[in-house]
């Protein structure tokens, strides 16, 4: 590994799904999106539903994919994504994005903040959202 990269390495249940060795990541957090550099100080988060975008010391054009939720760990230059779901584009589940969001939103809308189905309606929708921009890569 030269200075100035990390590794990047996602897993599923199906397995090692990306290892890359990378400059920066992005990726969904609970609070919010966080971003990595080479040296970043140790880390353990949760992942939210969204786009994971880094780009290979290879290659510099930006590549996605999505995960729902799971953990993130960043110890010694390895940044880790233990995913409960990973789409990647080149094998890209289309099923979902069929789906009407809107419906879906207006059900949510609905639903009371103390809902158990609620964060997995949220959840679905924003794998949904997350799925549509990593199509139209």
């Amino acid at each position: 590994m030269s200075e100035g990269t990390f590794q990047l390495k996602v897993y599923s249940g199906r397995g090692l799904e990306v290892e890359a060795s990378v400059a920066a990541v992005t990726v969904p957090g609970e609070g919010g999106e966080l971003g990595f550099l080479p040296n970043h100080c140790d880390y353990v988060g949760l992942l939210s539903t969204g786009l994971v975008e880094y780009a290979t010391t290879t290659d510099a054009t930006p590549r996605r994919c999505v995960v729902s939720g799971g953990v993130c760990t960043f110890n010694n230059n390895v940044l880790t994504l233990l995913a409960d779901t990973v789409d990647l584009p080149d094998a890209l589940d289309l099923a979902p994005l069929s789906e009407d969001v809107g419906l879906l939103e207006a059900e949510l809308e609905a639903l009371s903040l103390f809902d158990p189905e609620r964060e997995l309606l949220a959840q679905r929708v924003a794998r949904i959202h997350a799925l549509r921009n990593l199509a139209q890569q």
